[in-house]
């Protein structure tokens, strides 16, 4: 039985960091893309900052006020000089167009953080989408971009030339990614 236990709390590790990993490849194609447009651009987040700590989390405490937000803290933040402004990022990957966001994310996000950006990439149109957390309001599930502005709308120096070129990476990456999952689907039979 103990055997059991480990063995699902290491699956449980084993799935945090492989979604970080996924999750780092967003997160760095957008850090790169902002960098590249200007933007000065500095790791924030939980999985940046805190990951030790995430082990230390037990069931009770994730719902803890404190822990709720260390693990809602967007991933990156971001200087427009020109602007004299600064922004907190959150960066999501949805495989799947519409995208599937979940209200507890928009949630914690918004009690702790509502003066944060949550861009979203997925496999459609622009691929790149952000909006300000103030601006979505809390829905049972977010499927529509029409909720979401146009990446370059909001990070306005990023150019359509640079958004077209990271536009082909970002897909490439799914493509890839989706073709790996498939065949280990196939392998697991």
């Amino acid at each position: 039985m103990r055997y059991w236990a480990n063995h699902l709390s290491q699956s449980a590790n084993d799935k945090f960091y492989d979604d970080m990993l996924k999750g780092n490849t967003y997160k760095n194609l957008i850090t790169v893309m902002l960098q590249k447009s200007g933007y000065t651009v500095y790791p924030y987040g939980y999985e940046s900052n805190f990951s030790d700590v995430k082990s230390k989390f037990t069931k009770e405490s994730r719902n803890f006020k404190t822990v709720r937000r260390i693990r809602s803290s967007p991933d990156l933040l971001v200087y427009d000089d020109q602007k004299n402004d600064l922004m907190l990022v959150e960066v999501k990957m949805r495989g799947n167009a519409p995208p599937k966001i979940k209200p507890n994310l928009i949630k914690n996000i918004k009690e702790f953080w509502n003066d944060s950006i949550l861009v979203v990439v997925v496999p459609e149109g622009n691929v790149f989408y952000a909006q300000r957390i103030s601006e979505l309001e809390i829905e049972q599930v977010y499927y529509q971009l029409s909720n979401f502005e146009k990446f370059q709308d909001i990070f306005t120096r990023v150019s359509e030339q640079d958004i077209l070129h990271y536009k082909d990476i970002a897909l490439q990456n799914m493509k890839t990614r989706k073709e790996t999952s498939i065949k280990n689907t196939l392998l697991a039979f």
